[in-house]
């Protein structure tokens, strides 16, 4: 692969493009339509990993079928010799399978915004609203921060007005 200062980020003509047919993962319609709806609020902001030789999408598959389905005619792509990478793409499946959700950062957007502003899916919408609802129980149960104490105010002698002191015991054995 060549070093990052080498890569580039190259215009391409969708239909140059070979979606990969040895690709490891499915994509479901439902998914298609999560990446279209991305793709419409985002615009694209990761370019497609292709190889040269080919022009075969190495990975952003489901991006390209997104594409296509919305009718766009180009899109970024970063064009790589592939020899010597093979495995690449199972590898970048398989760290974004392995992250996990921060409830912070994803309950930021949907407590805003509300599930239904992504559109979510059937699978993944319960999913957010479980992160959400305990979230907002997690709220509930933080101890809100304690007022300070105000300090109740010394008592005055009747008889010549200064404040009284508390007088210690002092016990003898």
């Amino acid at each position: 692969m060549k070093d990052k200062k080498d890569i580039e980020i190259t215009k391409v003509k969708l239909s140059e493009l070979k979606l990969d047919l040895a690709n490891l993962r499915g994509h479901k319609d439902s998914e298609i339509n999560l990446i279209v709806r991305s793709l419409t609020i985002f615009g694209q902001f990761k370019p497609l990993i292709v190889d040269k030789a080919t022009m075969t999408v190495k990975i952003g598959n489901g991006r390209l079928m997104a594409m296509r389905k919305m009718g766009w005619t180009e899109c970024d792509c970063i064009l790589l010799d592939w020899d010597g990478n093979d495995g690449m793409e199972v590898v970048d499946n398989r760290l974004n399978e392995m992250s996990a959700w921060v409830d912070k950062s994803i309950n930021k957007w949907f407590l805003d915004k509300g599930a239904d502003w992504w559109g979510l899916d059937e699978e993944t919408a319960p999913k957010v609203e479980k992160l959400v609802e305990r979230e907002a129980k997690k709220k509930q149960r933080e101890p809100e921060l304690e007022k300070p104490k105000e300090e109740k105010p010394v008592p005055l002698c009747p008889c010549c007005g200064k404040p009284l002191k508390k007088k210690e015991r002092v016990v003898l054995d």
